[in-house]
């Protein structure tokens, strides 16, 4: 009697196991369904970790679609991310992707502000007592009034180095506007500097 007072936490395990009923709607992902297919996976994800967010793949590879577990750059939703795609079964039509890795874009465009990484730069610093690096970009037209600005950056940021990187190995981020610094180098060299860590 006294164990039905208290509710029963939803798992990683409870989460799959709904994911694998429905993920024929999510592998076919039909345009007409994006927004009730997206809001029934946003609210199971939720009860796992509010924090967690996701991305599918447009196209297939290898006949698989890429299923993408994000923490949108949260560090304290780290963990449920890795627990969560640790727990995931094997699915024959899904990659499950813990984070969002390195990709290829070079340019973003965020709202009002499109933003192309060779017009972004930077100084950093090691702090290697927390074996961190601690940046400064530039950004040529950046103004602090508009945020739009460090929202486009750290998606860049996420697509250079991987959004597990940028949340566990780069530590304090300043933003500035870019006025030809001499010692500032292209953001290019970001993933270099990261690996070395």
């Amino acid at each position: 009697m006294i164990k039905n007072l208290f509710k029963k936490s939803y798992s990683e395990k409870d989460f799959w196991n709904w994911f694998e009923k429905n993920s024929e709607d999510y592998f076919q992902l039909k345009e007409s369904r994006y927004e009730s297919l997206f809001n029934k996976l946003h609210s199971q994800l939720s009860k796992i970790n509010p924090d967690l967010v996701f991305e599918f793949s447009a196209e297939l590879d290898s006949g698989k679609r890429e299923f993408i577990i994000s923490a949108d750059g949260i560090v304290s939703a780290f963990p449920d991310v890795i627990r969560l795609v640790e727990a995931a079964p094997e699915l024959k039509n899904f990659n499950i992707i813990a984070f969002r890795q390195r990709g290829n874009e070079d340019e973003i465009q965020f709202n009002d502000v499109e933003l192309n990484i060779d017009n972004m730069f930077f100084t950093y610093k090691n702090d290697q007592q927390n074996n961190l690096v601690n940046m400064i970009i530039y950004m040529k037209g950046f103004t602090e009034e508009n945020e739009d600005f460090i929202d486009a950056a750290f998606i860049l940021l996420d697509n250079l180095v991987g959004e597990y990187d940028v949340g566990v190995k780069i530590g304090e981020i300043e933003f500035r506007s870019y006025q030809g610094e001499k010692d500032a180098i292209s953001i290019k060299e970001l993933p270099a500097v990261i690996d070395a860590l």
